[in-house]
């Protein structure tokens, strides 16, 4: 079997579309004149909290719904846009929440981050490669302070490229692809923090219509705060202590991608944390979408 160009691996057409709470490596574009749409729903559940060393507290649980909507389209071969937009209800229960609504132990939604992103089609062999640009705008002033804050609230332009190889040759109907991104993110009272991601991705085609992944996210903060302990609120820095938090985590899972007709598909994927600092350790995340794509979708 080769993974043909309509054909590469089905993550590409459904679930990076679909998981609108982080990027996904998209090595292969879609054919011209495709356009499709997808939601998605991922329910994320932490329960510990990361410090500087990475040794893993319980400061309270925190819960994450979100809903995503997506939609790109591919005017030419070589060329891809995309926008996705994400609605996140979330809750904090614990011993010591943030003098904020957030954290008061009730769920709250909120539209959060437009992401426009622009993808190019650079070559296809030996190797995928699409370099990419994406710009997040906050949708408006949410709350960026407490534990169950839905974001950062945050302008951010991201450079990258996505590397894919089929590994048809040595290894049927298998595929490798990864994505690095640079985040040049807003200053917040003049202290950067911008951020590096990369996401590997390897997968392998049960039939034609069915696929499996396995899932790997890391990334580091290059600047922001670090807090030995809990963040005080006599610093002149705690309104901004989420925003500013150098994170960094390692996360790794698991996912499948079924085309059920020619214009539908539906994804699944399942992540925990492995490692990481200043942040919440990624308990479990759940995540299912759907996506329906015409004019060239998926040809045979």
């Amino acid at each position: 079997m080769r993974i043909a160009r309509g054909q590469a691996p089905a993550l590409t057409l459904a679930a990076g579309f679909l998981w609108v709470g982080t990027a996904h490596a998209q090595a292969w574009l879609p054919d011209g004149g495709t356009t499709s749409f997808g939601v998605s729903y991922t329910d994320t559940f932490d329960t510990k909290h990361l410090t500087p060393s990475g040794f893993a507290v319980d400061a309270g649980h925190m819960r994450f719904y979100t809903y995503g909507f997506a939609a790109a389209y591919s005017p030419t071969d070589r060329i891809m846009l995309s926008a996705t937009l994400p609605l996140i209800n979330s809750e904090y229960h614990g011993p010591d929440p943030h003098p904020t609504e957030v954290d008061d132990s009730n769920y709250h939604a909120t539209l959060t981050d437009l992401r426009i992103e622009a993808h190019y089609q650079l070559g296809l062999e030996p190797l995928a490669i699409a370099p990419y640009i994406a710009y997040v705008q906050p949708t408006h002033g949410y709350e960026t302070l407490g534990h169950a804050a839905p974001g950062r609230g945050l302008r951010e332009t991201w450079l990258g490229v996505a590397v894919g190889k089929s590994l048809d040759a040595w290894i049927p109907r298998t595929y490798l692809q990864a994505r690095f991104t640079y985040a040049v993110v807003e200053h917040v009272q003049g202290i950067t923090h911008d951020k590096e991601n990369i996401e590997f991705e390897a997968g392998y085609y049960l039939t034609p219509d069915l696929s499996v992944q396995g899932l790997m996210q890391w990334q580091k903060t290059l600047g922001g705060l670090e807090f030995q302990g809990p963040p005080q609120e006599s610093d002149p820095l705690f309104p901004y202590h989420d925003q500013l938090a150098a994170t960094g985590f390692t996360n790794a899972g698991m996912g499948a991608s079924w085309y059920y007709s020619d214009h539908s598909s539906v994804s699944l994927s399942y992540m925990e944390g492995l490692n990481g600092r200043n942040g919440h350790k990624l308990g479990r995340s759940i995540s299912i979408g759907y996506s329906y794509g015409f004019f060239g979708f998926r040809p045979r």
